[in-house]
């Protein structure tokens, strides 16, 4: 359902992506690997639409977006994570919730504020709380359920568990693999190979803005020396 191919990316006249490919399909949980400054977040706002392609294509079903505008984009049912959470801190939990909530995509069992506090209790506890005052843990609980009241049909992850204390991070992950078991589509971008080994269903990895592995969870095993050499971890 996503599909990216030859992308090239970057900032005024500097360069970061050079040639980027990689694909999800439905009901897949994918992974975007590498070491940090490698352009795993350049590849991400680029997808969205948050900065304008050189070169290459994004295709979201069979609709080609990649000139489209962000909001545009967001509107065929993508939903971000962003790296830093970047909340309204302003706003209080539940206001973040239902700032862009929406269901374009007509789901039959929609994301709403009781789904949402189900798979997070520590908001419902939180909901009249300004998002700026919860700790980095909560924040990034928040903007994940934020993405899910869009109701999208692929979730990106940008770093979901990058700074976070052990304790939150296995939270964190507790629930992107209850969000896989219901069939939520997922991009995920990370670092972890310890844990993405048993989580995810592919994997790509880039280096200084290319594509440069990708495989399957067998692929990973085989190639696990090589794969960690690029990550670095």
């Amino acid at each position: 359902m996503l599909n990216v191919e030859g992308l090239q990316a970057g900032y005024g006249h500097s360069q970061v992506l050079f040639d980027i490919n990689l694909k999800v399909a439905r009901g897949e949980l994918v992974t975007l690997m590498g070491r940090n400054g490698m352009g795993k977040t350049t590849t991400i706002r680029t997808i969205m639409g948050l900065l304008s392609p050189k070169s290459g294509t994004v295709t979201i079903g069979t609709k080609n977006t990649t000139a489209l505008a962000p909001e545009k984009i967001a509107r065929t049912g993508l939903g971000l994570v962003p790296e830093g959470r970047m909340v309204f801190p302003s706003l209080t939990v539940r206001e973040n919730l239902v700032a862009t909530a929406a269901n374009r995509q007509k789901r039959s069992d929609p994301w709403t504020l009781e789904r949402v506090f189900k798979l997070f209790p520590r908001m419902q506890e939180r909901q009249q709380q300004a998002a700026g005052t919860l700790s980095g843990g909560e924040q990034q609980m928040l903007a994940i359920g934020r993405a899910l009241m869009t109701n999208p049909w692929l979730l990106i992850l940008d770093e979901a568990t990058e700074g976070l204390a052990p304790v939150i991070r296995a939270e964190i992950w507790d629930v992107i693999r209850h969000l896989r078991r219901e069939g939520q589509s997922i991009l995920l971008v990370d670092k972890n190979i310890a844990v993405l080994r048993r989580l995810a269903d592919h994997h790509f990895v880039i280096e200084k803005g290319r594509t440069v592995w990708s495989g399957s969870n067998t692929d990973l095993e085989r190639d696990y020396e090589q794969v960690q050499g690029y990550v670095g971890i």
